[in-house]
């Protein structure tokens, strides 16, 4: 039986750097398993004890901007 105490996490993918959230929740039992990436298929995160990770997103993340890089020195 899980607790109501759940708190949101930030992971980084080895592999390809993709950030993720997840969110973990305290058991009375032991759980394991694992979250691998969905872009280059990584292990992000694996786990084994009393808690359990659900709820896996990827992080949204503002494009890159594209322009000058030395806006302003006058070239």
């Amino acid at each position: 039986m899980a607790n109501s105490i759940w708190t949101i996490e930030e992971f980084t993918c080895p592999g390809c750097s993709m950030s993720y959230t997840a969110t973990r929740e305290e058991h009375a039992e032991a759980h394991s398993g694992s979250f691998k990436c969905s872009i280059c298929s990584s292990v992000v995160h694996s786990w084994s004890g009393k808690h359990h990770f659900f709820g896996w997103e990827a992080v949204k993340t503002k494009p890159p901007v594209f322009g000058r890089r030395w806006a302003g020195v006058g070239w």
